[in-house]
């Protein structure tokens, strides 16, 4: 996979930041924070498919905690 090089600001950020925090290296701290980005852009896509599924339901005329109460019995 190819990589967009980084400039020479995103360079000096991220070998302070490694260092700061006490990451053993610039490639720890980025793979982590890469990590995070995903984990951050997951909950977003899981909350905006949980937004159109109450939508869905209250067009249908279901209210959220009638369709929770299915789930308990």
């Amino acid at each position: 996979m190819s990589m967009k090089t980084l400039s020479s600001k995103t360079e000096k950020d991220i070998a302070e930041m490694a260092e700061e925090f006490g990451f053993s290296s610039k490639n720890e701290f980025i793979s982590q924070a890469i990590k995070e980005k995903i984990l951050e852009l997951k909950k977003m896509k899981f909350f905006a498919i949980s937004e159109r599924i109450r939508k869905g339901l209250l067009k249908k005329g279901i209210k959220p905690k009638e369709f929770l109460k299915e789930f308990k019995s």
